[in-house]
C-alpha cells in the first residue's frame, strides 16, 4: 500500500496532573483500536518532554479526506471525547493540517513504536508576504532530509487558514535527533527566520508512546 499522505491531524492532550499514567494508558489503548481505521495511514501518540503542564498529542496523517473524516467519526475521537473531561485539564483542540510533503522510511521489526523513540514538534508562523516562500522551502527541503539516514518519518504540514507551518519528524533515537538538529535542514529553517517568519520557530521535543505506520 501507498504511504502517501495528504491530510492530518495534530491533537495536543493537556493532562490533569493527576492522570499522566491514565493518558499513556489511554494512548496505548488507541494504538490497539487503530486496526479498526483502515483508512489511518500513519498515527503517532507522543509525550512533550518537559512540558508543563504534562501535555501529550496524537499525530496522524491520512491519504485523502475520507480517511479524516472517518477517523473523526472512529472509535478512537470518541473515546476521546467520552473520557476527556476526566483525563485532561481543558478540551482537546484539533489542529486540521495539509501535508505539504513528507519522507516516510519504514524500519522493519519496528514493533509498537514503529522503529523511533524521539521526535520533534517545530512550528512557526509566516509573515504574510512570505507564505508562498515558506511553503517552497519546505518542499524543496526533501534532499537534505533524504542526506539524513537517521530521519526515519519526516512531515512538513500548514495549517490552512492560519500563515502557521510545521515540521514533524521522528527518530530511532536521541543521537538521530541531535543530528537533525545539527543539521542542514533545521540550519536552514532557522537561518531564514528573521527573513520569512513572524518569530522563531516554536520546538518542542517529543518522546514516542506508540506509532503505526
Amino acid at each position: 500500500m501507498s504511504l502517501t499522505t495528504s491530510v492530518g491531524l495534530l491533537v495536543p492532550l493537556v493532562a490533569k496532573p493527576s492522570q499522566i499514567n491514565a493518558v499513556t494508558d489511554f494512548l496505548l489503548a488507541g494504538y490497539n483500536l487503530l486496526p479498526s481505521e483502515p483508512l489511518t495511514r500513519q498515527w503517532f501518540a507522543v509525550k512533550y518532554e518537559d512540558s508543563n503542564p504534562p501535555t501529550y498529542a496524537i499525530f496522524d496523517t491520512f491519504a485523502a479526506e475520507e480517511g479524516r473524516q472517518a477517523h473523526l467519526t472512529g472509535q478512537i475521537a470518541k473515546a476521546l471525547m467520552d473520557n476527556a473531561s476526566e483525563l485532561l485539564d481543558v478540551s482537546p483542540e484539533i489542529g486540521q493540517l495539509n501535508v505539504l510533503v513528507s519522507l516516510i522510511r519504514p524500519i522493519s521489526g519496528g514493533g509498537s513504536t514503529a522503529g523511533v523513540t524521539k521526535g520533534l514538534r517545530v512550528l512557526f508562523t509566516a509573515k504574510p508576504d512570505k507564505v508562498d516562500a515558506v511553503r517552497d522551502f519546505l518542499k524543496s527541503a526533501i534532499p537534505l532530509v533524504e542526506a539524513e539516514p537517521q530521519t526515519t518519518y519526516w512531515y512538513a504540514v500548514e495549517f490552512p487558514g492560519t500563515n502557521t507551518f510545521g515540521v514533524i519528524d521522528f527518530f530511532p533515537d536521541d543521537t538521530g535527533r541531535g543530528a537533525h538538529v545539527a543539521g542542514k535542514v533545521a540550519a536552514a529553517l532557522f537561518g531564514s527566520a528573521e527573513e520569512l517568519l513572524t518569530g522563531a520557530p516554536d520546538l518542542i521535543k517529543l518522546d514516542v508512546i506508540a506509532a503505526k505506520i
